[in-house]
């Protein structure tokens, strides 16, 4: 069994380096004089998304965990070179013979500073415990609360203080993390987890400085750039909730010395040619960019860059609410075989992104390039999802559906909840005239702020809401336990006993080939009792301005990493 873990972490180890298909990158525009970028000497302003929670234990967010990634020092990190796991507030580890217990020597020296850039306290390893500790209290609601359940006992312990019936009592000091003195940490596992160091680089695992987290309080801890404190290479000075983010250079950090930016700012943008009009106006240095614009820039002569992932795109449904239609399983096999998923691509984005052929994106294979190969050829050699739509097979399920209901098609109750942005707006359009066009039905869109459609999805208070998901480590878990009953990012209400004991099973399976069997089977189910309707897995486009030289990354696993960016003479 040992051999056979150790064969098969090598491997993973190979197929990380793999992963990374491109270094921390070189300008193609440098010198060309299109688009200079942001006038400000040593500071770069970069597009995103959302930033509505820059609390570590509460995020799910990409752009979220991105800036995270600016801010805080994990035990471990990624490179943004060659995507390989590097120390962080941990400068040396080393795991049991077993793979069950790994010990971390902390870097001595290491300061928390407050948003003045002031030195407050040191990084020790019970900053680590306390968070762990916090994403593990039910109080906090952690969507990836899961990360912290990997330890020997976290699980059996998150379910006590949850209150589960008849789950029996599990004290936090019985839970598999301990800080030995101030620079060593011993976590102990539940079981062997050969990805464990891709556990703790992600961000939600940082470190939280207790003192000051119980000064202010656990509602107010994070809310603004002075109720957090910073251990990584940059502080937050100010927030403009939902509009901007402006971070300065922390010259407390380990790593300072290397770090040429002075300041980053995070700009808030959801119209696609407000950003455009604001990159070729100087006021932002990189941004994501449609398909017409690549096309507009590469006419200019000015190169646009792009990076895949692993980011796979589908609908929730609110399988949950039995009051509500889309609870119909029917219902959502028709959508989904109603959908013509190549001419969504085609009209809203107008890039190389993809029909999803299976849920999981991005992930290696043991006998296949990629897990979805693996899929694929288990479900002989067919995609679990159409191309393009099959109106054949979309009005039988529905027919079924509306047998069940006791409806006809002009009753059926359906609204597709939206976030706002323009890209995201047409996006839901195209699939609600694609619905009325093969099923006859009047479905409704309802646009909202991203952080009231969070709400929203959280509170299961939702038909149908376009979202996506893309891979924190690189196994087949990192998709595929989102669907269990208790995961904290199922947000569908899915709970399914066959598809909980294929992952519990997958958990402990040392076989690495029958343990991919099991994950095919979870895309399986998945494909079968839809919570999830897979839609896309999507290519990005960006473009940055000639000031940025080099030095930042977009990687799997890292979508934005802007820590060692030089810029331009």
């Amino acid at each position: 069994m040992k051999n056979r873990f150790v064969a098969w972490l090598l491997c993973l180890v190979m197929l990380l380096s793999v992963s990374a298909v491109a270094a921390a990158e070189v300008n193609p525009n440098a010198g060309l004089g299109y688009y200079p970028g942001t006038s400000t000497p040593g500071s770069i302003a970069i597009e995103c998304s959302t930033m509505s929670v820059m609390n570590t234990v509460k995020m799910t967010y990409s752009t979220e965990l991105s800036a995270a990634r600016h801010m805080q020092d994990c035990l471990v990190k990624l490179s943004p070179v060659d995507n390989q796991i590097v120390g962080a507030a941990a400068e040396s580890w080393e795991s049991s013979a077993d793979g069950l217990t790994w010990t971390f020597k902390l870097r001595p020296g290491m300061k928390w500073v407050n948003n003045n850039g002031e030195v407050v306290g040191d990084v020790t390893a019970h900053d680590f415990v306390f968070a762990w500790s916090e994403l593990l209290n039910p109080a906090n609601a952690a969507e990836y609360y899961a990360f912290a359940a990997v330890f020997k006992n976290a699980q059996a312990y998150y379910d006590y203080a949850s209150g589960v019936a008849g789950a029996p009592e599990v004290t936090l000091d019985q839970v598999g993390f301990k800080a030995v003195d101030d620079l060593t940490l011993v976590c102990e596992l539940e079981n062997v987890l050969p990805y464990f160091l891709q556990y703790v680089k992600f961000e939600v695992m940082s470190p939280i400085y207790e003192p000051f987290y119980t000064e202010v309080g656990a509602d107010n801890y994070a809310t603004s750039p002075e109720t957090m404190l910073y251990c990584g290479p940059f502080y937050m000075t100010d927030w403009v909730l939902e509009n901007k983010i402006t971070m300065k250079k922390n010259p407390s950090w380990w790593d300072a010395a290397n770090v040429a930016l002075d300041q980053i700012e995070w700009i808030k943008y959801t119209d696609t040619n407000a950003k455009m009009n604001a990159f070729q106006g100087g006021e932002v240095d990189l941004i994501d960019i449609t398909g017409e614009q690549r096309a507009m820039l590469e006419a200019e002569g000015f190169a646009p860059s792009s990076y895949i992932g692993g980011y796979s795109f589908y609908l929730y449904a609110n399988v949950e609410d039995t009051a509500r239609d889309i609870s119909n399983v029917n219902l959502r096999k028709a959508i989904s075989f109603a959908l013509d998923r190549e001419q969504l691509i085609n009209t809203v984005f107008k890039n190389d992104s993809e029909p999803a052929p299976t849920f999981a994106l991005g992930i290696s294979g043991v006998n296949t390039e990629t897990f979805s190969e693996a899929v694929i050829a288990a479900n002989g050699g067919e995609r679990l999802y159409p191309v393009n739509s099959d109106e054949a097979k979309a009005k039988e399920y529905f027919a079924k559906a509306l047998e069940e209901l006791g409806k006809t098609a002009d009753q059926i109750d359906i609204t597709f909840m939206v976030s706002e942005g323009t890209q995201n707006e047409l996006y839901n359009q195209v699939m609600q005239e694609q619905l009325r066009k093969v099923l006859g039905i009047e479905a409704k869109l309802e646009v909202l702020t991203i952080t009231e459609a969070r709400a929203r999805r959280n509170a299961h208070n939702y038909d149908l809401f376009a979202g996506g998901w893309g891979p924190d480590y690189n196994d087949p878990m990192t998709d595929l336990d989102l669907w269990t009953t208790t995961n904290g990012n199922n947000h569908t209400g899915y709970s399914s006993a066959a598809y909980d004991e294929l992952i519990e099973k997958a958990k402990v399976e040392t076989d690495m080939v029958a343990r991919e069997l099991l994950f095919v089977e979870c895309e399986k189910l998945i494909a079968e009792d839809m919570p999830i309707i897979p839609i896309y897995w999507r290519h990005e486009d960006y473009v940055v301005s000639e000031k940025m030289a080099e030095g930042y990354a977009r990687l799997p696993f890292q979508a934005l990493n802007m820590i060692y960016t030089k810029l331009a003479d």
